[in-house]
């Protein structure tokens, strides 16, 4: 919300600096977020009055003219053909610097000397009108600064409105605000209008169809008006709010709104078929063409105001083409409403259209305010642009609001405040506030919020109210008593902490994506038609295509951001990421929510350096970052194991891996497709991913120390030749069962193929470790221990000891 200062003087006394005024707004609530000066930079523009003006001998369209400056008479050449002998205008005499950084020179334009140049408003930058030179007022000496002239010097304030304030989205809402903080008085604008002899129920009506959408429509209607720029000190004033000027009478709505907060409409009344109005919903697929010239598909989300046979304005959005104020327009009828801010919100959103009027209406203006807006553009019409007032307003309020009432206990506003204010005091407070209050009791007061208080509903409201105007900065600093919970923290909250920390300690850089994809995400990986990963949860209000469903993989985030980032030439990744996954389940009205555990690698594992080759990323890699996860979480029953992995995988370069005996993620090198679907610059991407829900399932938390070995460990290598399709996994796990507890450890140092192995086998070398924790082990007894593992291989995967 943008403000002047000088506004804001009319209806409240305000006796400090422009620093002091933005600091207690800032500190009651309203953020002053900018503040501007405004006319300072005109104190060297002069008035001046022309003396005599004649035609340039070698410019048509130049005139020159005698200047009487105050201090002395100079000519001037001048474009402009508003001008005329005696009128008095704004000259910048040579060496005046003007708004955008314009330094005046003397110069000669067609061999005529110019000695400074009269000025358009846009020129100082007083309004955006460039229509021809800016003409003061008769009674203004030469010489006069134009600052004095027309009182320009002034503040504008940049104040950011939080959500629930839509009162302080006017003038008269800072100014009451301001009222109350400081004590002083808040007047009122002026409404008074002189009514003609014509009734307004002869001449037209209101109908609601949608008393919902709109609970309360009030009409007032001007005949005769006369359409023409508005005057100076309303164009200037729209100017400095960040308002285009129109014509005398849209500006009043404009203006209006700015000062009272209630957005109105102007309709030509001679184009409202049958002359009346009716308020209902949209019909589905009905057409409209708003007044920027957009035609719009309509449903029952949008409220319509409609003449007698057609929509002539989107309800608190925007009017038509079809019944605006133009040159012609004789009749005014003017709509002053209050429209429900959901249905508001919801078809603003619908047809992404945001203006001045849907964004007061989505927040929630004052009901009880319509009559006196209403009046109040009526009067100002009259004035500026004549006519007749038609006697009367029309006034459909179906169901009239209740005022609201709240108990407001003394006590408990100190306890939550931690202050020791009296019940005067706070009372003395809320009353500042135009809030009816009754004192029920020494310690109760019923306080009745005034209807512009949308946000005021229950007592925690007026606490809130209370510590503001007693000033944040007087409320004593006190430390709360906090009462330690009875539980302990989420186990999935300290297991992702824990994941985050190992990821980052092995280098890797975590990436928060959006939550929202393409539903095409799932064609880029080549996901089958009956994939549960095509069971999209889908948005109602998309902001995108792109984001037009919530994601069932992380994988297309990461590998945006691997895009990304090798097109800024960063090609050695390492990233991950911790996040939820959204399965939308049949006949469920909430979708299934997961979590899931992503990583990716690409580029280099090693540069290239004076002790050592560069060496490219490979899938041992993705696998040792995920075992040393593991071992850092504490597993220690997992497998990797070969099987079939998803699609998008390279099903020659991939497996799967379980946990205690469960399958819970994939890791391996993203297939050659999904690559060039997505348009990576990569020669090769590895990834591993991890059922999150179940993973965090199997880690349990607990470290069990284990004390050092008391006996000596017996060492035994074992080469076995096996099938191709055997993998090392299942024969260590051979191993670890038919060896038990004896089996300290297995490790897996050499894989062979090829030379004169058969193609279809390979040799696969073990280090097995043998331990009792009771006893030292006898040789004799490791060797038959030794002996009957490896027959029980070979029963199992038909293997055999390796000779030589």
């Amino acid at each position: 919300m943008r403000v002047s200062l000088n506004w804001l003087k009319e209806y409240v006394e305000i006796t400090m600096g422009p620093d002091d005024l933005a600091q207690l707004l800032t500190m009651s609530g309203l953020e002053v977020e900018q503040k501007e000066p405004l006319g300072q930079s005109l104190q060297a523009v002069l008035a001046g009055r022309i003396l005599s003006i004649k035609p340039h001998s070698h410019a048509d369209h130049l005139s020159i003219c005698r200047m009487d400056t105050g201090s002395g008479e100079v000519q001037v050449v001048c474009g402009a053909k508003n001008i005329k002998q005696g009128d008095m205008v704004p000259i910048a005499l040579p060496g005046t610097m003007l708004p955008g950084g314009v330094k005046i020179e003397q110069t000669v334009l067609r061999g005529e000397p110019s000695v400074g140049m009269l000025l358009a408003e846009d020129e100082m930058g007083l309004t955006d009108d460039h229509e021809g030179i800016m003409i003061l007022p008769s009674d203004v000496r030469p010489g006069t600064p134009v600052t004095e002239a027309l009182s320009l010097e002034d503040w504008a304030f940049e104040i950011g409105l939080t959500p629930n304030r839509p009162d302080c989205a006017s003038v008269i809402g800072i100014a009451r605000e301001i009222a109350a903080l400081t004590g002083q008085k808040l007047r009122r604008p002026e409404t008074e209008v002189a009514e003609g002899k014509k009734a307004i129920e002869d001449l037209t009506s209101v109908t609601i169809v949608d008393p919902d959408g709109c609970p309360r429509y009030a009409a007032g209607m001007i005949l005769g008006v006369s359409l023409k720029p508005s005057p100076f000190w309303m164009r200037q004033r729209l100017h400095v709010s960040g308002v285009r000027s129109i014509n005398n009478v849209v500006d009043v709505t404009n203006y209006v709104l700015l000062e009272m907060g209630q957005p109105l409409h102007a309709f030509d009344y001679e184009r409202l078929l049958q002359n009346r109005i009716v308020v209902r919903r949209a019909v589905e697929g009905e057409r409209f063409t708003t007044l920027d010239g957009k035609t719009h598909g309509l449903n029952k989300d949008n409220l319509m105001i409609c003449d007698g046979e057609r929509p002539v304005a989107l309800a608190g959005i925007m009017g038509g083409l079809n019944s605006e104020i133009f040159a012609g327009s004789k009749s005014v009828l003017i709509e002053s409403a209050y429209f429900d801010p959901r249905t508001i919100r919801r078809g603003a959103k619908r047809l992404g259209i945001s203006t001045e009027a849907s964004y007061r209406f989505e927040r929630g203006v004052d009901i009880e305010g319509i009559p006196a807006a209403l009046r109040r553009s009526m009067m100002l019409i009259a004035r500026l642009a004549g006519g007749e007032v038609v006697r009367g307003v029309v006034d459909n309020y179906p169901k009239p609001q209740k005022s609201r009432l709240i108990d407001f206990k003394v006590e408990k506003a100190n306890r939550f405040l931690g202050t020791s204010l009296s019940r005067e005091i706070m009372a003395r407070y809320l009353r500042a506030l135009e809030m009816g209050v009754e004192t029920v009791d020494d310690q109760t007061l019923r306080v009745y919020p005034p209807s512009f208080r949308v946000d005021i509903t229950r007592d925690w409201d007026l606490m809130e109210e209370v510590a503001r105007l007693e000033g944040y900065d007087n409320i004593p600093v006190t430390a709360p008593p906090i009462k330690p919970s009875e539980h302990g923290d989420a186990p999935e909250l300290i297991a992702s902490e824990r994941i985050r920390d190992v990821m980052v300690g092995m280098g890797y850089t975590e990436i928060i994506s959006y939550s929202f994809v393409s539903d095409d995400s799932a064609d880029l990986l080549g996901v089958e038609a009956d994939s549960p990963l095509r069971s999209y949860v889908k948005l109602l209000n998309p902001l995108t295509s792109d984001q037009s469903v919530m994601r069932t993989s992380l994988l297309p985030g990461l590998l945006g951001a691997v895009k990304t980032n090798i097109s800024h030439g960063e090609r050695d990744l390492k990233l991950f990421e911790w996040g939820k996954l959204f399965v939308q389940r049949d006949q469920e009205e909430l979708p299934e929510e997961r979590h899931c555990l992503c990583a990716v690698i690409t580029g280099l594992a090693n540069p290239k350096e004076w002790y050592r080759e560069e060496r490219p990323v490979d899938f041992y890699d993705i696998k040792g970052s995920l075992e040393a996860l593991l071992k850092a979480l504490g597993l220690r029953e997992y497998q990797f194991r070969l099987g079939k992995t998803p699609s998008w995988y390279e099903q020659s370069a991939s497996c799967v891996m379980d946990v205690a005996g469960a399958r819970v993620g994939n890791l391996g090198q993203l297939s050659q497709g999904v690559l060039s679907k997505f348009d990576l610059d990569a020669e090769a991407v590895y990834l591993f991913e991890l059922d999150g829900t179940l993973f965090l399932e199997k880690i349990t938390g607990k470290k069990h120390f284990e004390s050092l070995a008391r006996y000596p460990a017996v060492l035994r290598d074992i080469s076995l030749v096996v099938n191709r399709r055997v993998d090392s996994g299942t024969v260590q796990g051979i191993i670890r069962r038919v060896g038990g507890e004896l089996v300290e450890s297995v490790t897996l140092f050499d894989v062979y193929e090829g030379g004169k192995m058969e193609p279809s086998e390979k040799a696969l070398a073990f280090r097995i470790c043998y331990r009792s924790k009771e006893r030292t082990l006898d040789g004799k007894e490791v060797n038959r221990l030794h002996e009957t593992i490896v027959g029980q291989i070979g029963v199992e995967t038909g293997g055999r000891l390796r000779e030589g």
